[in-house]
């Protein structure tokens, strides 16, 4: 197996071509891990959610980590992208109309709050199958 550091770029373009990835909320000296669909928009990982732990990191400004990943496990292959920033909620009329627009689907029930959190730092690893010699 070979595990190759990936650059900021492709990252960023890996973080874009999915739309389910997980973010890590810490409570009280414990991760919780939630599944949330997202879209990548200027810079911003957005995603809607309900009142709850992540609504009440974003209204802390807490820093969370997002992650996304994809894998073959027939050719034990795959990627996965990490990135950090400090969660928020939209509130502001004007950005909440134009995130409402943006085609993202909340992740169980209704998910009337839209949260965003800014690429503050991001790094991802890709795992590719050693070459199989004969």
């Amino acid at each position: 197996m070979e595990l190759k550091e990936l650059a900021e770029r492709e990252c960023v373009e890996l973080l874009a071509s999915q739309v389910i990835g997980r973010v890590a909320v810490v409570v009280e000296d414990r991760a919780n891990v939630f599944p949330v669909n997202y879209v990548l928009d200027n810079g911003y990982i957005v995603f809607r959610t309900d009142e709850g732990t992540k609504l009440d990191a974003a209204r802390a400004g807490a820093v969370v980590t997002f992650e996304v990943d994809k894998s073959d496990p027939l050719y034990h292959t795959g990627w996965s992208v990490m990135v950090t920033g400090r969660l928020e909620a939209v509130t502001d009329p004007h950005e909440l109309r134009r995130v409402r627009a943006l085609p993202v689907r909340a992740w169980g029930r209704n998910g009337q709050q839209w949260l965003r959190m800014p690429i503050t730092s991001i790094s991802g690893r890709r795992i590719n199958a050693a070459p199989i010699l004969t």
